[in-house]
């Protein structure tokens, strides 16, 4: 897990140029641009992931070491009093989680942001809802595979970003036409 997080960091960095001091309450920084980070709270029967408000930033750089310090915080309820418990424990839950995906609305990594922060990559989707509906261009992977739904509730035409720990340009037949992402292993 510390791998991943030095390469998310590393690749945030030669990405940016540095930007004024970040503000958790300011949506959108006087250049138009907002990161923010949602975690996955929940998730339904049906897959849909249930999502925290969205804690924005003006940098990107600000976002991803807020995400990071979520990522890495383990839920203590889930974690029994002795550690020879967890394997006898059915169907734990996950302890820690990660960066699913970062998703900017503009190409190469560029533009807006927001990182979606969760514990698996089985096939969990989110519906982008009014604020980020049509609005991606490119994606980074932190699950394997990120596929963008051109229609809510994983419906329509799709396309996939793949190979965690690079972002990809959406084609041009879906950029700007994402309203669902879900993220696979695989």
């Amino acid at each position: 897990m510390h791998w991943f997080r030095a390469v998310l960091v590393a690749a945030v960095i030669a990405a940016l140029i540095p930007h004024p001091a970040a503000s958790s309450s300011t949506l959108v920084d006087t250049a138009g641009e907002s990161h923010c980070v949602v975690n996955v709270v929940d998730q339904k029967p049906d897959g849909e992931l249930v999502l925290s408000s969205p804690t924005c930033f003006d940098t990107l750089i600000a976002a991803m070491d807020f995400a990071s310090d979520t990522a890495t915080t383990i839920n203590t309820e889930t974690v029994p009093e002795e550690g020879s418990r967890l394997a006898s424990t059915p169907n734990p839950q996950p302890m820690a989680t990660f960066t699913l995906g970062i998703h900017y609305d503009g190409y190469n990594g560029t533009g807006s942001s927001i990182t979606v922060v969760g514990g698996s990559c089985t096939g969990g989707w989110w519906n982008t809802g009014g604020t980020w509906a049509n609005r991606i261009s490119s994606s980074y992977n932190g699950c394997y595979r990120l596929r963008h739904y051109d229609n809510p509730n994983k419906t329509g035409a799709w396309v996939d970003t793949t190979g965690v720990g690079q972002t990809d340009n959406l084609p041009w037949i879906m950029n700007n036409r994402t309203e669902s992402v879900a993220y696979y292993g695989s």
